[in-house]
């Protein structure tokens, strides 16, 4: 069975503000830097210090590690003549999927509103956000993209007479 034209295909991601090279530079620039001040600690006889160090670089670690997974987050977007596809899968791997029939999607964008909810995808009694990581001017950027591919299935679906 063919699927048709497909009116957008996009892939939405979080934004990477560290790359993993950046990431390995930074993780040795603090602990070289908290290796020399702790064999300062030490030679000063306040050799606790030094462990308390050690933890602070490997919360750190942690934490970047957590961003890093999170940042694994992706939605996908297909918009054909007969439905609108939406495929959300986070950081860790897990996806849902919600199908829409694309004569009936709609595409509401809350200028005012921060947050996960701003744009949002309905059919019916249906919505579902999407693009919870864009910044708002790609936020209206993408929702105008996906009202044009949502109009242009639609005249495929309904030709004009």
């Amino acid at each position: 069975m063919s699927i048709g034209a497909v009116y957008l295909d996009a892939v939405l991601e979080p934004p990477r503000s560290l790359s993993p090279a950046g990431f390995d530079r930074v993780m040795l620039t603090l602990g070289t830097f908290n290796f020399l001040l702790g064999v300062g600690f030490i030679a000063a006889g306040a050799f606790p210090v030094v462990g308390f160090m050690g933890l602070e670089v490997l919360l750190l670690w942690l934490v970047f590690r957590a961003s890093f997974r999170a940042q694994r987050a992706r939605t996908f977007v297909r918009v054909t003549a007969e439905a609108v596809d939406v495929r959300k899968v986070d950081g860790r791997g897990r996806e849902r999927r919600a199908s829409l029939p694309s004569g009936f999607a709609r595409v509401e964008l809350d200028r005012d509103a921060e947050g996960p909810h701003a744009l949002r995808l309905k059919a019916s009694n249906r919505a579902y956000s999407i693009g919870e990581f864009l910044t708002p001017h790609e936020r209206e950027t993408f929702a105008r993209r996906l009202d044009q591919a949502l109009s242009d299935a639609r005249s495929e679906r309904h030709p004009a007479a």
